[in-house]
């Protein structure tokens, strides 16, 4: 094996470890967290065992598929830099309302796509629930947006040609490994500053088209099948409230002024999500701070007339918390579908979204040297 081969692999470890909580020293002691856990122990045997591989991801679609009688239908909407195919997941009858999530863009963020598994599992088996869930939506599911990533474990997608992001802050890239895919979801890219810089300096930015196929895939699917809603699940570090609260699961709506239009909607959905897990003792749902930027997704989906919501799941933990926080994403993503389907969503106060807690540190006791808050 190359020496490059060896520095990738031990870049990719370094990033599993941090992702599974290993790093700085912590800024609260796990005894002062409420609840106190669960945490990674001394001596756990820390793996991710619990994630998909591409092949395995691809297998357990197909596998619904064949299962389901016609009830899934996989599409493929786009092909990564290394060749791999970027799946819909289509539920229902096309005639119904169309609703649409995605997961994994960031390729360290695998709770989302787990959870996706078990719902489209879950809509698959004609209960009663899911029938009535499918009496009325048309659900659609990019299951795992990053693969490429997802297979190196690192946030961007895998593109070598990738420039610097220190040439400017808003390319949003790591030089030589990939781009950060939730930056470039734009239906029109003459509407990027990158289009704009490439026409004054082509030299510099030669991009006259989006350079991430990830973002192209979601968005021509959306364009497509025209979504009322579209739900994008990701992962961040471990999060306390000022009160030394756990953060399970954090969220926001559009911010750009361009989708006020469908603040009301996409507040709803925050609304019901956070309702459903209230419920739980193990469950405390934050207000994510999140920019305007018009090619995030939550942003852009927003400008392009859905109600869009950001969910970020819980990071920094073992193996012995991905069952938990897997089946809290299912239930977030369960209760959208229920209350969509029985008209309930559409009745939520959108302003009981000032209930979310604002106030989070990250668990650290000073923060490490490449952390930023970025969804």
């Amino acid at each position: 094996m190359s020496l490059k081969s060896h520095l990738k692999i031990f870049s990719a470890l370094i990033t599993v470890l941090a992702f599974l909580g290993f790093g700085p020293s912590a800024a609260f002691g796990k005894s002062d967290i409420i609840p106190g856990g669960p945490w990674i122990t001394d001596n756990q045997n820390v793996n991710l065992n619990a994630f998909s591989s591409y092949e395995e991801l691809v297998k357990t679609l197909k596998k619904i598929e064949k299962s389901s009688k016609g009830l899934v239908e996989l599409e493929v909407i786009g092909l990564t830099n290394d060749g791999r195919d970027i799946y819909l997941a289509k539920v229902g009858d096309p005639d119904n309302t169309p609703v649409m999530f995605q997961t994994q863009q960031h390729g360290g963020e695998p709770m989302g796509t787990e959870a996706a598994l078990k719902v489209i599992q879950f809509l698959s088996t004609g209960s009663a629930q899911a029938q009535k869930i499918l009496s009325e939506l048309y659900v659609l599911i990019v299951v795992r947006v990053n693969p490429d990533g997802a297979e190196l474990w690192q946030r961007y997608n895998d593109d070598p040609t990738a420039p610097d992001r220190r040439t400017s802050r808003y390319l949003y890239t790591s030089g030589g490994v990939g781009w950060d895919i939730n930056r470039y979801h734009f239906s029109d890219w003459t509407d990027c500053p990158l289009y704009a810089w490439y026409v004054t300096d082509p030299v510099t930015y030669p991009y006259p088209e989006n350079p991430v196929p990830e973002s192209v895939a979601v968005m021509t699917a959306f364009l497509k099948y025209q979504p009322i809603w579209m739900v994008d699940i990701h992962g961040q570090g471990t999060y306390v409230t000022d009160e030394g609260e756990n953060v399970t699961s954090s969220m926001l709506w559009p911010t750009n002024e361009d989708a006020a239009d469908v603040a009301d909607l996409s507040k709803q959905l925050c609304v019901v999500m956070m309702d459903q897990m209230s419920q739980y003792g193990y469950a405390t749902v934050n207000l994510y701070p999140g920019g305007t930027e018009p090619g995030i997704a939550r942003n852009a989906y927003g400008i392009e007339g859905a109600g869009s919501v950001l969910v970020e799941i819980k990071g920094g933990i073992g193996q012995k918390s991905v069952g938990m926080l897997v089946k809290h994403t299912v239930e977030q993503m369960t209760s959208i579908l229920e209350a969509t389907a029985d008209g309930s969503l559409f009745d939520a106060d959108p302003a009981r979204v000032d209930e979310l807690d604002i106030g989070r540190s990250f668990y650290y006791k000073q923060l490490p040297p490449d952390h930023e808050e970025t969804e």
